[in-house]
């Protein structure tokens, strides 16, 4: 089973909350254990010292019988251990003390040869004594070991005070501590710390585990929003409605997927122009690796090959190149001698019908080591009739300026025979009603030739572009002003939707308001009855594109391939020149300019101009 995110977090901070609190209840426990300790010494310490303060009274008042030399260690020994035996006083002292603490086991003095000379149970006077360990050990170890200690089988631990007389050692006070009656003076405070240690751990627990839970719940939303932008759902929107972290985060992550889409659009944009540029190549290229393995290779390859590109790809060159025909022949020779060719002619076999062809063989390379390598067939017959359609292009190009030039002639007659027709009209004054209305025919025909001229010479005239850093935005609001009395009069909504990120670009701005004038204007008389009219306007990694989107009657379907020819139009009334004027002046910009269109739905035009 997988185990989210989320819980792995709550349970690490709940562990880690468990770990702190126990190693804090451990210091607390610690703490309590050395103060019992203590107290237990502070007591062993004063029942020590009030009983060495007793022996030395009950010596101070004895006098020394005669033949007693107190310089013998011996006769003083003796004489030291029978006055402390029969002092009635120090052993009512004795007694008392062990009566003072529940955890003093016994109190005994002691000579020098560890023979016992008072003792608070009178049987051990006179006897060896066997001496437990020092108590400032048990004080002194780990908190394991004294626990164990303490609950443990019962031990006996003792204070040892040093007793003299006059500067001689005489023995040593002994104070026994047992750590069966020092268990029942700790356990009452152990049991206390331990059920506030254990309330504290579950509190805290139970508070981390439900915070965390709380202050990771986002996670679950962000990780989801996550995995569906690594799915391709670049448009997905986290609602995360917070101010911290992860607010900011769930809004960087909402900007982060809408770049991405903006560059996946931008990628498949690309891709899908690469591939019409592809398919529309009538030269066959195959891009080969460092290891002569196909890596990309254009759709007529296969016209030239008899293969498919998708067969060849990841393919050596020598299992591409092993059919025995000419060309591949050819090929095989320059891959295994690493030798180019330039433009190699490739003759058909035994002078049978076919295309003549022409490879090119580009190997590239860095410091001596292989990069890869291009190969290009060409079909050279379709190379000559290709030369020869430019030709007619050239002549089509000389017919278009002859013609161009006719009408620039054309068009001063034309002003001449209008100027003459209103002379005389007005030399009529109207009083011939016969001739009148025919040289009102004359004169609107003679005017809209005049228009065509115009026209003509409008469009083959060339242009200079006066180009210059220009606020896109800014010349779109320009253009809803001067078509916001058409937008009016046929009930049509102007919208603007421009982008956040700034959008600058050079371009001639008055040309460009005359494009964008004429795509709106045409989108306004789309919509008679009224409508919305949008432009948004995206900025991407290299370009800008605008699109203007209206609710119209659409365009139909026998005019779209020529939508953007010279005198093509869908409106009653049009002119057919404003769609091939706007073409012309996106790609004077190196842009370029589509469309898509549903009739009775409405058009978006699409314009794509350079940053």
């Amino acid at each position: 089973m997988r185990i989210s995110l989320k819980s792995k977090l709550t349970t690490l901070i709940s562990l880690m909350v468990l770990v702190v609190v126990l190693a804090t209840s451990t210091v607390y426990l610690g703490s309590l254990t050395r103060q019992a300790l203590l107290d237990v010494k502070a007591k062993g310490e004063f029942v020590a010292n009030l009983t060495y303060q007793h022996a030395r009274t009950a010596l101070a008042g004895a006098m020394v019988p005669a033949g007693v030399d107190v310089n013998n260690p011996q006769d003083l020994r003796r004489f030291v251990s029978e006055k402390l035996a029969a002092d009635a006083g120090l052993s009512t002292a004795l007694e008392s003390a062990v009566g003072y603490s529940p955890t003093i086991d016994y109190v005994a003095i002691t000579d020098t040869q560890q023979v016992v000379m008072a003792h608070s149970d009178p049987a051990q006077i006179g006897s060896l004594f066997a001496p437990a360990q020092s108590f400032e050990n048990l004080r002194r170890a780990g908190l394991l070991r004294q626990l164990r200690v303490i609950y443990g089988p019962g031990e006996v631990y003792e204070f040892t005070l040093p007793f003299d007389m006059g500067g001689k050692p005489l023995g040593d006070v002994r104070v026994g501590v047992a750590t069966v009656f020092l268990r029942n003076e700790v356990t009452l405070e152990l049991r206390t710390g331990l059920w506030l240690t254990l309330a504290t751990v579950v509190l805290a627990t139970l508070t981390a585990g439900l915070l965390s839970f709380r202050l990771l719940r986002p996670l679950e939303t962000i990780s989801r929003g996550v995995d569906r932008m690594a799915r391709g759902e670049y448009g997905l929107k986290l609602d995360v409605q917070r101010s911290d972290e992860w607010g900011a985060l769930s809004s960087k992550l909402n900007l982060l997927g809408e770049q991405m889409r903006g560059e996946k659009a931008a990628y498949l944009e690309l891709q899908e122009r690469l591939d019409q540029l592809f398919a529309n190549l009538a030269d066959g290229l195959m891009l080969f690796d460092k290891d002569d393995r196909l890596a990309l290779a254009t759709p007529s390859v296969g016209r030239f090959l008899r293969r498919s590109p998708g067969e060849l790809l990841h393919r050596s060159a020598q299992e591409i190149f092993a059919g025995g025909a000419a060309l591949e022949t050819a090929l095989e020779e320059a891959f295994e001698n690493r030798q180019p060719l330039a433009w190699k002619p490739i003759e058909p076999v035994n002078g049978s019908e076919g295309p003549r062809l022409a490879v090119n063989v580009q190997f590239v390379e860095e410091r001596g080591e292989p990069l890869g390598a291009l190969v290009t067939l060409r079909d050279t017959t379709t190379r000559a009739e290709l030369e020869d359609q430019f030709a007619v292009a050239t002549r089509l190009a000389a017919i278009g300026r002859l013609t161009s030039g006719v009408a620039h002639e054309v068009k001063n007659p034309l002003n001449a025979m209008i100027l003459q027709v209103e002379i005389l009209k007005s030399k009529l004054g109207g009083q011939d009603q016969v001739v009148v209305p025919q040289l009102d025919i004359l004169s609107s025909e003679i005017r809209r030739l005049d228009r065509v001229v115009k026209t003509f010479l409008d469009f083959t005239r060339p242009v200079e572009l006066r180009i210059a850093p220009t606020d896109l935005a800014a010349v779109v609001r320009e253009v809803f002003s001067l078509a916001e009395p058409r937008a009016k009069q046929n009930g049509v909504r102007l919208v603007f939707a421009p982008d956040d990120v700034p959008a600058t670009a050079r371009v001639d701005r008055d040309l460009l308001k005359q494009a964008l004038l004429n795509l709106i204007l045409n989108g306004c008389e789309a919509m008679p009855s009224g409508g919305e009219l949008r432009v948004r306007m995206r900025p991407h990694a290299g370009h800008f594109e605008l699109e203007i989107t209206d609710q119209g009657v659409g365009i139909s379907a026998a005019i779209r391939p020529k939508l953007f020819t010279l005198f093509c139009t869908n409106k009653p009334g049009g002119t057919g020149v404003g769609l091939a004027m706007a073409s012309r002046i996106v790609q004077l910009h190196n842009g370029s300019i589509d469309f898509s269109s549903e009739e009775n739905r409405g058009t978006t035009f699409r314009v794509v101009l350079p940053r």
